[in-house]
């Protein structure tokens, strides 16, 4: 399998080659502009400045060595034809600025050049005047040739679109180091500069390498994200926010489990410890049924939790709340304490999910059994309302404590009985089902804890019809 492109790479070399074509674009426009004589200092015309290059090379490509070393200009085909094609063209090849000229070259031009005796140079652009009087820009520039370094000038040329190219090309051969040199600074620059833009996705890949299931929550670090990555690193961390409430949700479950699984396994441990009271086999077998309802109820909630459960059945909130105060009976009295059942003669009717009830009814029971002194009655009250309130005498909660308690995993102090999650489980269940729960101070001191469930369409309908005038 081929590895995966780099972003860094491809930056550069996309980067290093946008600034080379428009270094390239730009001097072009510029040397043609100036060729156009529209910026520059250039004192002479589109024909000069474009034609010198071609007429160069026919000039080259007609020097001819005699044999005696010697060397002159024999006019090839080309440039018999551009010369019939521009009378007025005049040509030279001189070995110094001030010559002499080779023979065949222009007599004017040769002469003009000859008589420049105060400049050194290796090229020049000028004027010379003909003898009928006309003035004519020329250029002149010294090049290696295959018979020796020669300067060769050229004036009175005139334009033609194949001389642009002639133009062009010799430009880029001669600017070629240059070029090359803004290339490798342009793709050293481009590196330094990829590497500071793309320096907050390396912190933030390094980041999440430290990630794990403890650390979910803290996600990545977005304060010198640029824009265009920013979208990406908070879709990120919303995802990393999601895994981290359904860590949290499995955490919570898997308390939960062992949670409810230890008081009704109490319960059947306190049963094996007198296994010749009467009903023994009944009760033994009851108390497996419990645990497997436990269980049961368990998938339930968390079905529940997870959307997998609507709670669309019919139900009488008395007999519910009856059939778990004579689950934990068994234990109450073993841990020397009674429960007091206390509900309507009618039926409370109740459109919700039984087990998720019954978890959160019994986790009350079951807090309440711990904080109720020996010897007290913890009270399990069900209202026409749709109430059912748990009712203990211990020490209760204090103000300051009541927007915590339902906190997952919190205690009052670190000798405080339990795991901190039965409250936080029954609000989390109760929230699912409509409901709400509540806790006020009992009186004569001990906490009561109020749930209270949504009534049914139709019976909330008629309540409606009641209240009005």
């Amino acid at each position: 399998m081929r590895p995966p492109p780099s972003l860094t790479r491809r930056l550069i070399v996309d980067l290093s080659y946008m600034q080379l074509i428009a270094i390239v674009v730009a001097w072009l426009g510029t040397t043609a502009l100036g060729g156009l004589g529209i910026v520059g200092a250039n004192d002479y015309w589109i024909d000069e400045f474009y034609s010198y290059y071609y007429i160069r090379d026919l000039v080259l490509q007609s020097i001819v060595r005699d044999a005696d070393g010697t060397r002159h200009i024999e006019p090839n085909a080309a440039l018999r034809d551009e010369m019939r094609r521009t009378p007025t063209l005049r040509y030279a090849a001189l070995e110094s600025i001030r010559g002499p000229a080779l023979p065949g070259s222009s007599e004017d031009i040769s002469a003009a050049l000859i008589g420049i005796t105060s400049v050194e140079t290796r090229g020049l652009d000028f004027f010379f005047i003909s003898d009928a009087g006309r003035r004519t820009a020329a250029s002149v520039w010294r090049w290696k040739t295959p018979t020796g370094n020669l300067f060769i000038a050229s004036g009175g040329m005139t334009f033609n679109w194949k001389d642009v190219v002639y133009a062009f090309r010799n430009e880029l051969v001669s600017q070629s180091l240059y070029l090359a040199v803004v290339f490798s600074v342009s793709a050293a620059v481009a590196w330094l500069a990829v590497r500071r833009s793309l320096a907050p996705l390396r912190r933030a890949a390094e980041a999440a390498e430290r990630i794990d299931l403890e650390s979910l929550g803290q996600g990545l670090c977005v304060d010198d994200a640029p824009s265009e990555i920013r979208p990406l690193v908070d879709a990120v961390n919303r995802t990393l926010k999601r895994l981290d409430a359904s860590v949290a949700r499995m955490r919570r479950y898997t308390a939960n489990a062992a949670h409810q699984l230890r008081t009704p396994v109490a319960i059947l441990r306190a049963r094996l410890e007198n296994p010749e009271e009467r009903g023994f086999r009944v009760d033994l077998q009851r108390d497996t049924r419990r645990i497997q309802l436990i269980v049961e109820q368990m998938l339930v909630a968390a079905r529940l939790t997870e959307g997998q459960a609507s709670p669309d059945r019919d139900l009488d909130l008395s007999a519910v709340a009856r059939g778990i105060v004579a689950d934990y009976s068994p234990l109450i009295f073993k841990a020397r304490r009674r429960i007091a059942f206390e509900a309507p003669a009618a039926p409370v009717a109740l459109r919700s999910n039984r087990v998720a009830i019954e978890c959160a009814l019994a986790n009350l029971i079951d807090n309440a059994l711990r904080a109720e002194p020996e010897g007290g009655t913890v009270l399990v009250r069900v209202g026409a309302d749709r109430t059912i309130r748990v009712i203990d005498h211990g020490e209760g909660v204090d103000e300051k404590h009541r927007g915590l308690i339902f906190e997952p995993f919190w205690r009052r102090s670190d000798e405080t009985p339990g795991n901190g999650l039965g409250l936080a489980i029954v609000q989390e269940l109760i929230a699912l089902l409509g409901g709400r729960i509540g806790v006020e101070t009992t009186p004569g001191g001990g906490a009561t804890f109020a749930l209270s469930f949504p009534a049914r369409r139709r019976e909330a309908r008629d309540e409606s019809d009641h209240a009005r005038p």
